[in-house]
């Protein structure tokens, strides 16, 4: 199994670089949200490094997770580069977009059902964010989502873990695949599954049951942090694999490597792909 490393050469003028960066509690004094005790606001050191990766990925679609507003993500993505997208939920860890100006697409309803807990929960759960995205030959219709953390290896039915949440989420989104399928619409599924992604997992088996899905990380070990599994990544239909760039995987790690700068920065690394065809 090896690993994948962020290119450093010049994106082809014709393909769109698709992101997914979870950026672990973005949250800044602007952000109104009560914070565990254990989070503090962002600092603007912290926002200048982190410009500074973003501005070194120059991707124009960024699937996010974990931002506190639109006012902090735009400290990372100006407005004058980019529109920014956010979840309407009720949290400080908001799943998000940062989509390059230029690019037309269409925002669909939050897919609020991925919240199975009860409607007074105390911590609710993230929605996905859904757009479709008008570049292509045909339209492409884009899922961000966080999942529920905490069973990323354990079998499913474990009791004892998050992992009937998690499966409760899964099957949220097998009825969200089985939707696109019926209207024939390309689609990729992208962000933080909290799962490790396999082709051998009772997860990835299940939504792949109805339609074959091509994951890109199949094969590769995450470099981030030292190396991992996968837990972000993307999960493509046959339809959407059209698009993708063979052999574009790519995973920008930062140069700083100790756990200091690892908790000023994310515990995530960006993951990408690229899209052509239109």
């Amino acid at each position: 199994m090896g690993f994948v490393y962020c290119s450093t050469s010049k994106a082809d003028a014709r393909s769109l670089k698709l992101t997914s960066w979870n950026i672990e509690w973005l949250v800044s004094s602007q952000d109104s949200f009560s914070l565990p005790e254990d989070i503090v606001f962002r600092q603007r050191k912290d926002f200048d490094r982190l410009a500074s990766y973003v501005k070194q990925l120059n991707a124009d679609i960024i699937g996010l997770q974990e931002i506190g507003s639109i006012a902090t993500l735009q400290q990372l993505f100006p407005a004058d580069n980019y529109q920014i997208l956010l979840t309407n939920d009720s949290i400080p860890q908001h799943v998000g977009l940062a989509i390059r100006k230029g690019l037309h697409f269409e925002r669909h309803p939050d897919l609020t059902a991925l919240n199975v807990y009860r409607a007074d929960a105390h911590h609710p759960l993230r929605s996905g964010l859904d757009i479709t995205l008008y570049r292509f030959k045909i339209p492409l219709r884009l899922l961000i989502i966080h999942l529920k953390s905490g069973c990323q290896d354990y079998p499913l039915d474990k009791s004892s873990h998050s992992c009937p949440i998690l499966k409760t989420q899964l099957l949220v989104l097998k009825n969200w695949i089985q939707e696109r399928i019926k209207n024939h619409e390309a689609f990729i599924l992208m962000g933080d599954f909290n799962r490790v992604l396999s082709l051998q997992d009772p997860f990835f088996k299940t939504l792949s049951s109805d339609i074959p899905l091509f994951m890109p990380s199949f094969g590769f070990a995450n470099p981030c942090w030292g190396g991992s599994f996968f837990i972000d990544g993307f999960l493509i239909s046959d339809q959407a694999k059209t698009f993708i760039v063979p052999n574009s995987l790519r995973v920008m790690i930062y140069k700083e490597q100790d756990r200091i700068q690892k908790n000023l920065l994310s515990d995530h690394c960006p993951v990408s792909i690229k899209l052509q065809g239109f």
